[in-house]
């Protein structure tokens, strides 16, 4: 089941509701997209109407990042209990892949970061089938003819699961602009989930991350990139805050105009 919270429609199901889904949808052969939008990726969705329409295409949308479900407190929206992040969604489906002999392509991350996750999964989950790796280069997104190239290769590929690891709202444009393109699998925009995987990028310990404070320990680790855009998503909760208290009906009208 989807509710909006303000702008944006998201699941309600838990993790484990979600993995049954998606074990379905692998054994079935559908055609399914899932977005798990942190507040970073909200925000852009605020200021983007093209960003929210291709949310609005999306199968499942998670809630990655507890600014959202307080977000969805503040305005009274009920039925939301769980954060599920990205990364952790695409980690926990790898038993399922992996108990299902299924397969899997890694699309994104630098130049052998791919390869690194690839033999990470392999000697943890012998049973999932990496079919294929690509490290798009920057700016495909903006060469149709390269898009249709990936495109053609994961298909030939003919994976069950693709994590789709190049960013919002690039990954979205680049999926629903050929969505027609792509053939029956389950996708997963999940930001840095295969620099994670690898090991190149380190997470934030989980009781950091349950309590809020992921934000903290990636600022920590990455403090020059990082800066401006915690500083611009503090802003933003600080200006959302007093829209759900003062004028809902700024934040929750977006999502009306997604189709006109």
């Amino acid at each position: 089941m989807k509710k909006y919270i303000g702008f944006l429609k998201f699941n309600t199901e838990s993790e484990k509701e979600l993995l049954d889904y998606y074990s379905q949808a692998i054994a079935e052969h559908k055609k399914v997209m899932t977005v798990t939008p942190n507040l970073d990726i909200y925000r852009i969705a605020y200021n983007d109407r093209n960003v929210r329409k291709n949310f609005e295409k999306a199968d499942i949308l998670t809630i990655d990042g507890k600014p959202i479900l307080w977000i969805a407190k503040w305005l009274k929206v009920k039925d939301f209990k769980y954060k599920i992040s990205g990364s952790d969604l695409a980690v926990d489906l790898l038993t399922i892949l992996n108990n299902q002999n299924a397969s899997l392509y890694l699309f994104g991350g630098k130049e052998g970061v791919a390869e690194l996750a690839k033999q990470k999964i392999q000697e943890k989950y012998p049973n999932i089938n990496i079919v294929g790796t690509k490290c798009p280069k920057m700016g495909y997104e903006k060469d149709e003819e390269l898009c249709v190239k990936y495109i053609n290769d994961i298909n030939a590929a003919k994976p069950n699961v693709v994590f789709l690891c190049t960013g919002t709202p690039k990954t979205e444009n680049f999926f629903f602009s050929h969505y027609n393109l792509f053939e029956p699998a389950c996708y997963f925009s999940v930001g840095a989930t295969i620099d994670f995987i690898a090991g190149t990028i380190s997470r934030a310990p989980k009781w950091m991350s349950r309590i809020g404070l992921e934000w903290f320990y990636r600022l920590t680790k990455d403090f020059k990139r990082l800066f401006k855009r915690y500083l611009l998503d503090g802003l933003f909760l600080i200006k959302i805050w007093f829209l759900c208290h003062f004028n809902r009906k700024e934040i929750c009208r977006l999502h009306e105009n997604n189709t006109n």
